[in-house]
């Protein structure tokens, strides 16, 4: 290359970066508040890799005294990773032969490499699922009995006024996680030491619960009681996935997160292996009874209740063990701390000085545009003080992140998808069979249609098809491990809700007197369907959506929704039994479940592509109706096309969303100067 090429190549990359710097501060804006074009971005796009970059990493590094556990070289290569991979990889701080073969594995990363630290987290996080499971289901066994222990009939067909106090004491955990326990626990982040201390908080709630639960004198006393258990329910709901998802790498995310569902199935699995050990041989007191079976009535369902205990005594210890979220550290400003946790779940420093310092630019940029202050152009681009940056920090108090969930228009739009998806988890059914499974099974047997009393071992047989049903929900749910990352979060959720339709259709027409086959085969067809789509989807899509200045808040809003609902279905679903029939009831969700998988295809947007939690702000920065009009006049008709076989396919389905890659090439940057594609675009990079 001559003098004169060489010239001309660095004016035209001193053309690109002047561009870049006039344009970048109200690109990212833009991008947060209308991303129409759908482009994910990257803030440190906008920074020039040889003045800016390294000047905003030394002030980052002097600032937030980095010094006591990093060098200002390894911030810099791991912001110049952040910005560009395959630039890093060329470029004058190019990896080493560790680091790069680290960083190869990261592309296929297997769990058996991940870190120990990750582990112990996974660990914490999965005790705390099979708590979880266990609260709800333990409470199924007791049904058949604690209605008589406090002079109430067990059947379902009782009077009217009995019927409904039973329904309330199975719904209020769900009402008070929805109305406390999800809410409480942006407080409990807030002034417990973060997710580790909610984590603790919730489990003391457990506890106290099941210990109460096991000596309630009254149907009052045990409603108090799993009032309280409410609110250790919904706070380890709305802290448990979000801790998952800030702690997993980005291209195995999925794959982690699938251990929530997964191992809330498990809890619910062995709370009913424990209801089938300790069931009573009768539910009627005045059954003839021998001593030990007389012991066994009286004690069987409190200790169904009180079990609870046993898995939450274990959480307790592991929240002192594993290690606190990076993101909450950054969130809070301590830095040093982020980065230390990073170095233990990551496998190098590299990779830790990487995703420090991508957190730390988009936890910026959001927290400066979710502001509005006057001023924000100018913030944004100017990275040589975070006086502005911080004192936001400080104000985001929790009515300001509440009132945010509402006013941004991200957040209007992730709580809008993840509400969704809450809702189409309550419309699939499920929880029906969750809830009231030993209650149900009683009311729709075809022996004993009027759910009267029944004998000892017709009552096992109600249990053991409980059990079943939780065996099926924990085998199945593990299905979502090898899909979640590679076909998406929204494509199993509506292959499922899609899948439930015909076969709650035929799970209720299996209940009909006339009909010979069992209903146990159809049940177990509609768990595998249900389990690792819209079982696994609903929490783990929810504590993935929203910005980190909002995310406690936005996790808050989605699980309430879900634990309304679910004791709305606690509360009524008793009395639609009665009124209804099994039969027309699972008719009614199947219509409901066809409503919710409409919903979720038009407004719930697609993560399918592997990307990092800071990514996530982008593809909702797409507008609502932007995505309706894609999956409407395009999605729709390219399906068409494919099942018609006289219609032709042409090419592949244009994409929604478009990966913002840096481009270099002058005589590219030209044609975008002269030919720009939208009038609106603040672009220079096309590509997927």
């Amino acid at each position: 290359m001559d003098n004169s090429q060489r010239a001309s190549n660095g004016a035209a990359n001193g053309g690109y970066n002047e561009l870049r710097a006039r344009r970048g501060r109200n690109v990212i804006e833009e991008r947060l508040r209308s991303n129409d074009r759908g482009i994910i971005d990257n803030p440190l796009n906008y920074r020039d890799e040889e003045t800016e970059l390294p000047q905003d990493v030394k002030r980052f590094f002097d600032d937030y005294g980095l010094q006591e556990v990093a060098s200002e070289k390894l911030l810099l290569r791991g912001a110049l990773l952040a910005q560009d991979e395959q630039r890093f990889k060329r470029g004058e701080y190019a990896p080493s032969q560790i680091e790069s073969a680290a960083l190869d594995r990261e592309e296929d990363p297997k769990f058996s490499e991940q870190t120990k630290e990750l582990k112990v987290i996974l660990l914490t996080c999965c005790v705390a699922a099979v708590v979880q499971g266990w609260s709800q289901a333990s409470i199924t066994g007791a049904n058949l009995q604690w209605p008589v222990e406090f002079g109430l009939r067990k059947s379902l067909c009782g009077p009217i006024d009995q019927i409904w106090i039973f329904g309330i004491v199975n719904a209020v955990t769900y009402f008070a996680a929805s109305v406390l326990g999800a809410w409480v626990s942006d407080p409990f982040n807030e002034y417990f030491m973060g997710r580790r201390g909610a984590l603790f908080v919730a489990a003391l709630f457990t506890i106290g619960a099941s210990i109460g639960s096991a000596f309630t004198v009254s149907w009052q006393t045990l409603f108090i009681c799993r009032l309280f258990l409410g609110i250790g329910y919904g706070a380890k709901a709305s802290v448990v996935p979000i801790f998952e998802g800030e702690v997993a790498p980005a291209q195995i995310r999925g794959r982690l997160l699938v251990s929530w569902q997964t191992f809330t199935a498990v809890g619910i699995l062995l709370s009913s292996g424990f209801n089938l050990i300790f069931h009573a041989p009768g539910a009627d007191k005045n059954d003839a009874c021998n001593f030990a079976d007389g012991w066994r009535k009286e004690v069987a369902w409190r200790l169904q209740v009180g079990s609870t205990i046993i898995p939450a005594i274990p959480l307790l210890f592991l929240a002192f063990v594993c290690s606190e979220s990076p993101r909450w550290y950054a969130k809070k400003g301590n830095y040093c701390k982020a980065f230390r946790v990073l170095c233990r779940l990551r496998e190098t420093p590299l990779q830790a000085a990487r995703d420090l310092y991508l957190i730390y630019s988009q936890l910026r940029v959001e927290t400066l545009v979710f502001s509005k202050i006057s001023d924000v152009e100018a913030k944004l681009d100017d990275w040589s003080d975070d006086a502005e940056f911080q004192r936001q920090l400080r104000k985001s108090t929790y009515p300001r992140r509440l009132r945010q969930l509402f006013t941004v228009n991200i957040n209007r739009r992730a709580g809008l998808a993840a509400c969704i998806v809450m809702v189409a988890q309550q419309f699939s059914g499920i929880n029906i069979f969750a809830f009231l499974a030993t209650t149900l099974f009683n009311a729709g047997d075809k022996q004993d249609p009027s759910g009267g009393n029944q004998t000892s071992p017709h009552l096992i047989q109600n249990l053991w098809q409980s059990f079943g049903f939780a065996l099926a929900n924990a085998l199945f749910s593990p299905l979502a491990y090898w899909f979640i990352d590679s076909k998406g979060r929204r494509f199993l959720l509506l292959t499922s809700l899609l899948l439930m339709i015909p076969l709650l259709l035929a799970t209720g027409l299996s209940f009909l007197s006339s009909s010979n086959v069992p209903h146990e085969i159809f049940l177990i067809l509609y768990t595998a369907a249900y389990s690792p789509g819209a079982g696994v989807i609903p929490f783990l899509y929810s504590s993935e959506v929203f910005p980190l200045p909002n995310r406690e808040a936005g996790m808050s809003l989605a699980c309430s929704v879900n634990f309304a609902l679910g004791g709305v279905l606690a509360l009524v679903v008793p009395q639609l039994v009665n009124s209804l029939g099994v039969t027309k009831l699972l008719g009614l969700f199947a219509g409901l479940d066809a409503i919710a998988a409409i919903l979720v295809w038009l407004l719930v947007p697609g993560t399918d592509q592997i990307m990092s939690l800071e990514n996530m702000s982008y593809i909702f920065g797409v507008p609502t109706t932007r995505h309706i009009q894609y999956q409407i006049n395009t999605v729709f008709p390219h399906i068409f096309r494919r099942l018609v076989p006289c219609l032709s396919v042409k090419g592949d389905l244009p994409p929604l969303y478009i990966w913002n890659t840096r481009r270099r090439d002058a005589q590219e940057l030209q044609q975008w100067q002269v030919q720009p594609r939208h009038e609106t675009d603040t672009e220079w990079i096309s590509g997927n």
